[in-house]
Order: C-alpha cells, then sequence, then structure tokens
C-alpha cells in the first residue's frame, strides 16, 4: 500500500510538472515594448488564458480569484484514487469468502454441495455495477462530480455493513453484491471524467492512476480483513476443509469494521475531488468531444468499433475475473500451498500488480496506443493460464504467475477507458464505457459458469486452458479494431 501510494504520489508531481511546462505564456510576451506597462499594474483580474505559465502552475493571481484550479489538479487523481481503493475491495471476495459461514456458502444452506454459490458473489456485484454505470450521469448531471461518487461510494459501504447482518447468503448477496455494485457503478466514472477534463492529453495516465485505486484495494484490505476475521492465523481442518468456529463468528464483524473504514476514506476522497474543481472552458476552445464521429450514444454502441472492443474485453477480462475469484480455491488443494496466512498474501501482492499495474499500462497506452499493447497484454495472459498448475509445487512461481494474472486484468480495465476516451471524445468516451462495462460483468457470469460446468467433471486444468483459448481469440480479435 506505501508502495502503491508513493508510486501514485510521483505521477501527480509529473503530472503538475507537466502543466506547468504547458501552461499558456503570459501574454506580455506578445506586447511590443512600447506599449508594455509596468510590472505593477499587471495585476489586475485576469483568466487562467492570460496568466503566466508560473500562474496556470498555480501561483496566486493577484487581484484575481485566488490560486489556479492547476494547482489543485491533481487532487481529483489522488480523491479518485482513494476512493477506488474502497470500491476495489470488491476483488477482496476471493479471500473473504473462505471466512464466510458454512451455512451461507449455498443458497441451499448446509444442505448445498459441490462448488460454492457464493462464488457468484463477484458476477452479480459487477452485474449491477453496469446497471449503475449507465446511470452514474445524471447523478453527475444532478449533484456534480463530488457528490455524486460520495453518493455512490457510500451506499456500496452500507451494503458491505448491512450484509453483516445477514443469515443466508440470499440476503448476503442482496446486500453484498447488488448493493455494492450498484454502489461501485455510480462513483466509478466521477473521478475519471474530473480527471480528462484537467488533463486531456494524458487520458490513459489519468485512467490508470485513479483505477489503480481500484486494483491497490485489494492489497490494503485483503490483509485487514484476514487480521480481522483470523487474527490468530488458524489453519483449515485437512478433513472437513473448514475454519474453528471463531473464525465465522470474526465474520459480521470484520464487515462492519471494513464498512467504517470505507466510508472515512470516501469522504476524504470526495472533499480533495471538490477541492480541485473543474477547469474553465476556454473560451472559443474546442470542445472536449472533439473528434467523435458519432452523434449520440445509441450510434456509438452500435458501431462496429464498438462491438469489436466489447468483444476483446468479454473475452480476456474472463481469465483474471477467474483468477480473482478462484486462485484460493485452487491454491488450497496442494500441501505446499495450504495457508491462510499466505493464499491471503498472494490475494495481496495481486492487488498491488494489478494496482500498480494499471498505472503502467496506462502509461504505455498513450505511448503505444490500444490495439499493440492489448496484443501483448493477451498473450501474456494465454501463456499465463497455461503455466499455472505447473506452479503448485513452488510458492514463488505460484505467487509470481497469480500476480501477472492479476497485473493483466487491471491492464483490461486500464485500458477500455483510454480507448474509449480515443475512440468516442473525451464526453462521449465516458458514457460509452459505462456501457462497454457489460463486457466485464459477462466476463465474470461466463467464468463462473465455466467454473461450475468444468470442475466437477474435468478439473482447474480444463479450466484454464479454455481461458488461456479465450485470450489468445482476444488477442486475433483486436486485430479489426484498427489503429487505436
Amino acid at each position: 500500500m506505501r508502495v502503491s501510494l508513493s508510486f501514485l504520489l510521483a505521477l501527480l508531481a509529473a503530472l503538475a510538472t507537466t502543466t506547468t511546462a504547458i501552461a499558456p505564456k503570459h501574454h506580455l510576451l506578445t506586447v511590443p515594448m512600447k506599449h508594455r506597462r509596468p510590472a505593477s499594474l499587471l495585476v489586475t483580474p485576469m483568466t487562467v488564458d492570460q496568466t503566466s505559465a508560473d500562474d496556470a502552475a498555480g501561483v496566486a493571481v493577484r487581484g484575481g480569484s485566488g490560486v489556479s484550479s492547476l494547482s489543485v489538479a491533481p487532487l481529483a487523481i489522488l480523491g479518485g484514487f482513494l476512493t477506488h481503493l474502497t470500491l476495489g475491495t470488491l476483488y477482496c471476495w476471493g479471500n473473504f469468502q473462505s471466512y464466510l459461514p458454512p451455512s451461507m456458502k449455498y443458497f441451499a444452506g448446509l444442505a448445498g454441495a459441490g462448488t460454492p454459490d457464493s462464488l457468484y458473489v463477484i458476477p452479480l456485484g459487477m452485474v449491477f455495477m453496469c446497471i449503475g454505470m449507465p446511470m452514474s450521469s445524471f447523478f453527475q448531471a444532478k449533484l456534480g462530480l463530488p457528490l455524486s461518487m460520495l453518493f455512490g461510494s457510500l451506499l456500496m459501504a452500507g451494503g458491505v455493513y448491512l450484509s453483516s447482518f445477514a443469515t443466508t447468503l440470499a440476503s448476503f448477496m442482496l446486500t453484498y453484491a447488488v448493493m455494492f455494485g450498484f454502489g461501485v457503478g455510480l462513483a466509478y466514472t466521477a473521478p475519471i471524467v474530473a480527471g480528462w477534463k484537467h488533463f486531456p492529453d494524458r487520458r490513459g495516465l489519468v485512467s490508470g492512476c485513479i483505477l489503480g485505486g481500484f486494483g491497490s484495494g485489494g492489497f490494503l484490505f485483503n490483509m485487514v480483513g484476514s487480521a480481522l476475521a483470523n487474527p490468530d492465523k488458524l489453519a483449515l481442518d485437512p478433513e472437513t476443509k473448514l475454519f474453528p468456529s471463531a473464525v465465522y463468528e470474526n465474520f459480521p464483524g470484520m464487515l462492519r469494521r471494513l464498512a467504517l473504514i470505507y466510508a472515512s476514506m470516501q469522504v476524504v476522497g470526495a472533499l480533495l475531488l471538490k477541492t480541485a474543481g473543474l477547469p474553465e472552458a476556454k473560451a472559443g476552445g474546442v470542445k472536449a468531444s472533439a473528434g467523435s464521429k458519432y452523434a449520440n450514444l445509441k450510434e456509438a454502441v452500435m458501431s462496429r468499433q464498438f462491438l469489436l472492443l466489447w468483444s476483446c474485453i468479454m473475452l480476456s477480462a474472463t481469465a483474471g475475473l477467474n483468477t480473482v475469484s478462484v486462485y484460493k480455491m485452487f491454491g488450497n488443494q496442494f500441501p505446499a500451498l495450504k495457508s491462510d496466512a499466505y493464499l491471503a498474501m498472494v490475494g495481496g501482492l495481486g492487488s498491488v500488480a494489478n494496482g500498480v499495474g494499471r498505472t503502467g499500462w496506462g502509461i504505455l497506452q498513450d505511448k503505444l496506443g490500444f490495439r499493440t499493447l492489448f496484443t501483448f497484454l493477451t498473450a501474456m495472459q494465454a501463456t499465463a493460464m497455461m503455466l499455472y498448475k505447473y506452479t503448485v509445487g513452488n510458492r514463488s512461481l505460484f505467487t509470481g504467475v497469480t500476480m501477472v494474472l492479476f497485473l493483466c486484468l487491471g491492464g483490461n480495465f486500464a485500458m477500455a477507458p483510454g480507448a474509449c476516451g480515443k475512440i468516442f471524445g473525451a464526453d462521449m468516451g465516458p458514457k460509452v464505457f459505462a456501457v462497454l462495462f457489460s463486457a466485464f460483468a459477462t466476463a465474470a457470469i461466463g467464468g463462473s459458469a465455466i467454473n461450475k460446468q468444468l470442475m466437477g467433471s474435468l478439473g482447474f486444468d480444463a479450466i484454464f486452458k479454455v481461458l488461456a483459448a479465450l485470450s489468445v481469440l482476444a488477442g486475433v480479435t483486436v486485430g479489426a479494431l484498427g489503429d487505436v
């Protein structure tokens, strides 16, 4: 967590430096010498376009409205990162579900058998993210970006808190998956929209920095959750595959404490986003969505480019989302890996790779473009899936390959918003991404369906081969998308 935050702060400083370097020059430079007024007179109120490079970088303009918004622009990214740290705890479910009481692992209660129905928590949560995300533009227009982000994120935290009182899997999923996912969908794009407006030429980097929080949240809260639920690091019983009852008794308290932590961080994130504000549109400037050839959202999502992009994301994201859900279940089958503390750590390190990697993917996307980088990602992902079964005898290998798969999942999430922005424009892009997110939900549901169908009869080996094949197909499909 400390590494992720330090890395983000360094990138924010770089963004601020870039902003200073490209800030508009003072109009004094274009005024002939004989017409220049004394410097003491050049302190009247002026617009950002009229300020010096130092003013644009954040120096107070005397006689004006105070500090230019460019000086606090990185706060929008920091506030978004902080909020996304909590939203990304959806990925903690791969670890947290091991602490779910046995009576809640199946819809049928203790009578259930086979693959746990609790695996559907992440897919259902992502479905409701898809439902909430298109509605986010309405809330953003009515409430503004900071309040809409706060409203959605607090809804998510409220779902976590209420889920602590559930006694059946169905009631648990109503709050932990439905409320959680819907709240995440409402809050997800607000900081990205703000960041793009502040840094329109660095969309990949902005998306990567903010969404890095979504991936990194799992690292922090996997550790926190495990410490709350299993403070004594008790092991599973080798025969019953269950923890001692004390671990399950800690589960409701873990959720309540986490919910309060989430809410506190979300309030701070919204305050940072509000402090950053939004840059004023320049008079006579071009619209942010200039260059988009689609007149409206319906036309955009019915286009060939959208359908190809949706297919690429759906095919590729299935592998990473599946790994997030089952890595601990898979690892617990093997003596060399069977340790709750170790597997929780693997999930945490995977989340670091997911989170920090998103920033790296965003930077590379700005340089290489979506198609080239996505092709590389799918090739790396397919290779990791094929190697996964060979890592079970060595903890270092298992940890490394799991981190690669989490890293590739982060790449899918990080590159998709930037691709939408480039293809459909800065104004239309977030709206299109809200619809494109259904590809991730479809991938999550598809991965769970593959698990259900193949785990009992063919095992994890067959599942990993199918996911590798889907990754290869995604890499082939992206070639038809053109130069993006």
